[in-house]
């Protein structure tokens, strides 16, 4: 398994467009999205909520760096993170971000996205460094309004919980006429915890 350093992000950097986040976090902070999910066509009620470098200011603050890592992901380590999330990855490449102020590590941040119904919604998870989910933050929401999860839901898929109560109808209330954005998001934060949690894990050894 390899893990790499690119570029970094600070306070500094020049704002990006919403246009450039969406396609940032796309082809960016996924790597590669699946064929299917290229070909999706956005809603015309598409809504953007944070760009890039207002989702970073959100979890640690300002003046924080976040240094994006790339991690191939191997057979094993893949199949321990489906198993444990009872979620299927979408790709077997990860990028996580180690957010860091004044060389003091402060956390993880990682940016994701699902199809919910048939669009996309883009979602950060934060980590404290001790790998525990401290937020859950919407970027943007590709579905009409009517189906997007409050704030208060979102609340729910944090802290170190074990991962059966982030299934929903075990530990997850259902959202009225929400079933698959309730499905597509909690499958997606336990992916990605599951997936910080093996990848860490193993770089630490």
């Amino acid at each position: 398994m390899g893990t790499r350093s690119t570029h970094s992000h600070g306070e500094r950097s020049r704002p990006l467009s919403l246009h450039a986040t969406i396609t940032g976090v796309l082809l960016g902070a996924r790597i590669v999205c699946s064929l299917a999910c290229l070909l999706i066509p956005l809603s015309s009620r598409a809504e953007v909520f944070l760009a890039q470098e207002e989702a970073f200011e959100a979890a640690f603050g300002a003046g924080v760096q976040h240094t994006p890592k790339t991690v191939m992901l191997s057979g094993e380590q893949k199949a321990k993170i489906e198993e444990v999330s009872q979620s299927q990855l979408t790709s077997s490449l990860f990028q996580y971000y180690e957010g860091r102020k004044n060389g003091e590590l402060l956390g993880y941040t990682v940016i994701d996205s699902r199809v919910m119904r048939t669009n996309l919604a883009i979602f950060m998870v934060v980590f404290s460094k001790e790998l525990v989910v401290s937020k859950v933050v919407l970027l943007a929401f590709h579905e009409p309004s009517e189906y997007q999860p409050t704030d208060g839901w979102l609340k729910l898929l944090e802290g170190d919980k074990p991962m059966q109560d982030l299934v929903p109808g075990q530990g997850l209330p259902p959202i009225a006429g929400s079933t698959l954005t309730v499905n597509g998001l909690s499958d997606g934060v336990r992916a990605v915890r599951a997936s910080m949690e093996v990848v860490l894990g193993d770089t630490k050894k």
